[in-house]
């Protein structure tokens, strides 16, 4: 970035460890590397600049003046910075992948923009009031009796459909995207783990299984209690699918190394035999 070079595997490090350490001091919001590397060291600035924000941001934490900031400063004017970043974010991912790689941070995104999508149904059933999101999916399924969801569609989106994949989003976009790079790279093996880990993730519902009760939209994770009135879906048919596709993957990869196990190798050259009588008779 900018003409830096960081390893994947210290930063991510460096992420997870921030996020474990925060949440053992009630931090509810996980931490990452500065995005605006690029652009902050474009405009001069160095080391001392990570070192003094973080210092900004204890001294405002440990005085308590979030309050007064945040009635100072108007939301708005935070939101454009937001919006900078992702726009940076996207920018950089397609920068820094090769070519043939693109289309994975573009399928990877896919799952976030459905997150967004459902922020904004759940959001609006909970502003309008009356109807609840609950009572709709009830409505317009066969199975409301099995708590199955319906087929309820707002503007062609169907909202079961993005329910499903905001739960859990940031692990499925990396899923996704991680997919896609070994089907693109031809490694069915790796692809078939992932689909694994996807299945694993699926099946104790730190992806696509939630409940919902009226307006509220919860995790279904694996012996968690359900909402008192409400509908689950832990989201079996995702699991099974995964498996499946993780058998596929495996399949062709076996039968690819066999097919290419079973080409016969080329002749080696072998240099003309030399002619004891040539020359004679010059």
């Amino acid at each position: 970035v900018e003409g830096d070079e960081f390893a994947a595997g210290p930063s991510l490090a460096a992420n997870g460890l921030g996020t474990l350490l925060s949440a053992c001091f009630g931090g509810c919001f996980p931490t990452t590397i500065y995005i605006g590397h690029p652009g902050w060291k474009q405009i001069g600035a160095r080391a001392g600049y990570s070192l003094a924000n973080g210092l900004v941001v204890l001294a405002v934490c440990c005085l308590g003046a979030t309050v007064l900031i945040s009635r100072l400063v108007p939301i708005e004017a935070g939101l454009g910075i937001v919006i900078w970043i992702g726009v940076a974010i996207i920018a950089q991912a397609f920068r820094a992948v090769p070519p043939a790689h693109a289309i994975a941070v573009a399928l990877g995104l896919l799952p976030a923009i459905a997150a967004w999508g459902a922020t904004v149904v759940v959001g609006t059933f909970v502003v309008a009031g009356g109807s609840t999101l609950q009572d709709a999916l009830a409505a317009t399924s066969p199975n409301a009796a099995a708590g199955l969801p319906g087929a309820l569609a707002v503007n062609g989106f169907a909202v079961h459909g993005l329910l499903v994949l905001e739960r859990g989003y940031i692990f499925t976009c990396m899923i996704v995207a991680a997919l896609v790079v070994c089907l693109v790279d031809r490694r069915l093996l790796a692809a078939g783990l992932w689909m694994l880990i996807a299945a694993g993730l699926s099946a104790i519902g730190a992806i696509h299984a939630y409940q919902l009760r009226d307006n509220v939209l919860d995790y279904a994770l694996l012996g968690m209690a359900s909402l008192e009135g409400g509908n689950r879906y832990p989201a079996h048919f995702l699991t099974a699918s995964y498996l499946a596709l993780a058998l596929l993957f495996f399949a062709a990869a076996t039968w690819s190394h066999a097919e290419e196990s079973t080409v016969p190798e080329p002749p080696a050259h072998e240099p003309p035999a030399h002619d004891a009588t040539a020359g004679l008779g010059r």
